[in-house]
């Protein structure tokens, strides 16, 4: 899919996710990785998360019934966004976070706040 095309509160560009994470929050998460991040630390632990032309763009409701499958896993948990920046894909978090927060599910973003937010 080409981004032009898309919702981009709707849709992320995901490297990968991770459905039983113990080290991003407290508790048992569950893990999304979105792709892309301009600052390219040199201890980065997620290098191949930096290309934002890499990954497979995600809907929200894919996204959002695949943490539904786990919700008895994350209860004491929750899910953790990270990356590559997950702020550059801030739209699409509003969006996840309000559907998560309805269901009382906690949030949480690994972020370097490296993105451009406008309004």
């Amino acid at each position: 899919m080409e981004q032009g095309k898309l919702d981009l509160r709707y849709y992320a560009k995901v490297h990968s996710i991770e459905s039983f994470g113990t080290l991003d929050g407290p508790g048992i998460r569950f893990v999304i990785f979105l792709q892309g991040c301009s600052l390219k630390c040199k201890y980065c632990h997620n290098r191949d998360t930096w290309d934002i032309n890499s990954g497979t763009y995600k809907s929200l409701d894919d996204i959002y019934d695949k943490i539904m499958h786990y919700k008895n896993y994350i209860k004491n948990g929750g899910i953790t966004v990270t990356g590559g920046e997950p702020l550059l894909q801030y739209q699409f978090l509003i969006e996840l976070f309000k559907k998560l927060k309805k269901k009382n599910i906690h949030t949480c973003i690994d972020t370097s706040r490296n993105g451009r937010i406008n309004r």
